[in-house]
Order: structure tokens, then sequence, then C-alpha cells
């Protein structure tokens, strides 16, 4: 794999593009780490599930490594019939304003009060001392229950809104004393939304508005030392985090990063197992598309919904294995996962060419449409998070976030302007005249 994606790289430099750091590549690179770490540590995180059959390990190797094949050649493939050497720019262009925002204390607030009712109601009753922070809610998970829809909107939101602001923050920096800095209603509205945000204990949506910003914004400045630094210790921090007790206790060690690294990231091939196993245990069939379409309408309630209830990718294969759905989050096998258990060997062919075209596309607007390096960079890894991370862990229940998402990076954009007497809802990253 790694011969593979050298030639493949240097195809794409010397014929493509000189800006290597793309969805296309980061996607590779994403897979290949998955594949790799999780070939080397299935047994090791295994254990933090309670699996010990590996009949179907092999085979998880091979379907993933298909895959990764399957999109390297798609990508060569796209490039040459789209001409993507070619391609023009468009100067300017509002597309910034997409990725870096001031959004208004009002949005901000709203979406707290969910936060905040979840923290006084249920979460700060069971704060155990051992815990510390908890995001399952112990003792109280049916309480929290009717919460979840509400919480789940209001992190995703956060998160978001997290990404626009440090990017606006980052965007529009000017050096300024520390004190002054204290005062800045800016910089509050940064330190309100990583507190709320940390009581969660939802790492993702914290580190990944924190590290992709910072990173993208370091790369934009070309400061690779203090890129590997910074890169370095966010990995850390993201790892120390889930051991946050321990940390306390003084019973932290070399073992629990690498525990936290191999199940927070890295869970493909031992998740993939998982799913094989069980799906081929129980003798189940073919679900012929169900995730997909339950995914599509993921927005309606569960308890409404009984199509989400039964086929939700995530919670199916909590049923399939015997887990509350309720009560356990499902099994992150890849997209190839979901694939299988829809369309059998099928699935592991076509799915991986729809993946690629999916990614290929979101390429080629982000590089389209960013005038500035600094709007690439955060499109790009922004994006990446958006869009491959999810599709390569949970499947079709990434279209959730994806619409949870993109709502609240264009609900910060609407303006209200009076036109020719009368009342227009405007969005502003696509007025040109106007952009970041």
């Amino acid at each position: 794999m790694i011969i593979a994606f050298i030639v493949y790289l240097l195809f794409s430099y010397i014929f493509v593009s000189k800006k290597i750091i793309n969805l296309c590549t980061l996607s590779l690179v994403y897979i290949m780490a998955g594949i790799y770490v999780g070939e080397s540590t299935i047994k090791f995180s295994a254990q933090w599930v309670r699996f010990t059959d590996f009949s179907f390990f092999e085979l998880s190797v091979f379907y993933l490594k298909i895959g990764f094949y399957i999109v390297l050649l798609s990508f060569a493939f796209f490039q040459i019939i789209f001409k993507e050497r070619n391609l023009k720019t468009n100067k300017p262009s509002g597309f910034g304003k997409l990725f870096s925002i001031n959004v208004s204390w009002g949005i901000v607030i709203v979406l707290a009060i969910p936060l905040y009712f979840v923290f006084f109601d249920i979460y700060f009753p069971v704060f155990h001392e051992k815990t510390f922070i908890s995001k399952y809610f112990q003792d109280r998970l049916e309480d929290f229950i009717p919460y979840r829809p509400f919480y789940t909107l209001a992190i995703n939101g956060f998160s978001t809104i997290l990404f626009l602001q440090i990017n606006y923050f980052l965007f529009s920096y000017k050096r300024i004393s520390f004190f002054k800095l204290l005062m800045n209603k800016n910089f509050l509205k940064l330190l309100f939304i990583c507190i709320s945000l940390f009581f969660t204990a939802k790492r993702g949506q914290l580190f990944f508005p924190i590290f992709i910003s910072i990173i993208a914004f370091l790369i934009y400045k070309k400061k690779s030392l203090k890129l590997s630094i910074v890169g370095g210790l966010l990995i850390l921090i993201t790892a120390i985090s889930r051991n946050f007790s321990k940390l306390i206790n003084g019973d932290f060690d070399l073992e629990d990063v690498l525990m936290s690294l191999s199940t927070s990231f890295f869970v493909s091939v031992r998740e993939l197992t998982r799913v094989l196993y069980f799906f081929n245990a129980g003798n189940h069939d073919l679900l012929y598309g169900k995730t997909y379409i339950a995914g599509l309408f993921s927005f309606i309630p569960t308890n409404i919904n009984t199509l989400k209830a039964n086929y939700n990718y995530m919670r199916y294969t909590s049923i399939i294995s015997n887990q509350n759905p309720d009560d356990f989050g499902g099994m992150r096998s890849t997209y190839l996962g979901e694939a299988y258990v829809n369309f059998g060997y099928a699935g592991i062919i076509l799915l991986p060419f729809f993946f690629a075209i999916t990614i290929y596309i979101f390429h080629l607007l982000v590089k389209k449409y960013s005038y500035d390096n600094f709007i690439y960079f955060i499109a790009t890894l922004w994006t990446f998070k958006m869009v491959i991370l999810p599709i390569y862990e949970n499947g079709s229940s990434m279209f959730l976030f994806f619409l949870i998402t993109v709502l609240f990076m264009i609900l910060p954009s609407l303006k209200v302007v009076i036109k020719e007497d009368k009342v227009v809802l405007k969005i502003m990253f696509l007025n040109k005249k106007k952009y970041a």
C-alpha cells in the first residue's frame, strides 16, 4: 500500500498539482493508517470490548485493502478524466465566509441552553470521584434519553461554531497584550464554547475544531517546526484526555496512551472483524440498502421512525451483537462493513468507488473556490473531518451529523436585508462582492 501511495503521490505532484495536502491524499493516508495500526493492535484494543474471536480478521484486512486500492485508482482515473491540472480557481469568491465567520452571542447562548439543562439536571448529580467526566451519564441514562436529540444537536452545532469562531479569530488576528486578549469579547466567546464542550466529555467535538484550525494555520504560515510540535502535543493531549482521572490519581502510563489512540482513531480492522463475525454467526440476511435509507432520514426521532430504530447502522450493529442500542454506541466498522451487510461482496467492490467519487467532488469544489491558502487548508481539513472520517468510521450514520454541521455553518451567514422594498434573506458567503 505504501508503494502504491508513493506512486500515486508522484503522479499527482508531477502531472496534476504541486499541492499534495488535499482531500484525496489525506483520505488515502487515513485509510492506510487505519489498516496498519488496526492490524498491529487488534488484539490489544479488542480486550477493551471483550472480543476474542478473530476468525474474520484476515478477511477484514483483505476487504479494507481492496477498498484502499479501488479508492486510489479511482482518484487517479478522475484526475485524468476531469483534467484537473487545467482547473481554474474562482477569484474573488465568498467561499471563505463559509469557513470563517464571527458568530453572534445569540446563537451561542441558544445552543448552550440544552447543554446546561443536562449538566445541572443529570450530569453533575452523577459526578463520581473516579470518573471526573463521563459522557455516558451512568445511573441517569433513562433520564437522559429524552434530552438526547437536543443535546446531540447542541454539541455538534457548538463544535461547528467553535470551528468558525477559531478561524475568524486566526484570520483577523492582531498581536495584542495578554490582558487585552482576556477582555476581548471574541476570545471570551471562544473560551465559553470550549468550556461548555469540555464538560460534555465528547473529545472529537472539542479537539477536532481546535486541531484542524491550528494545524491549517501553521501549514498556511509554513511553520514546519511548530507544526510538528503542536500537532504531536495535540494528539498526546487527546490520548491523555481519555484517561484524565488516571492522570489525576497517578495511575497513567504509556499503555493508556496506546489504548486511547488505538481505540479512538484506528478501530477499523477490529470493528470490521466484529461486524463480520456477528453478522455471519447470526446468519443474518443482506439488508439491500436499508441502513442507507435509515441514515438519510436519521433526523426523524427514533421513537417515531421504525426504520431508524431497526436499521440505523450503529443501532443495527448493536442489535446483531446482542447489545442494547440505547446503551451501546455500535461498531464503527467503516463504510465497507456497512457495504457488506447491505450488498455482500458486491458492496465491497462498488462502495469504495462511490466513496471516491464523493471525496473527489468535494476536493474539486474546495480547490476551485478557495481563493486564499488559509481558506484552502481549513476547508480541506474540515471537509476531511466532515466527510471522510465519518464515512470511514460510521458509514451512513454520518448523514445526520453532516446535516447538522452544514446547518450551523450556514445559519450564522444568514442576513436579512431590504432590497427594492422587499425583505430578502441572504447567505453572506454567496455574496461575491464582499468576501472574507
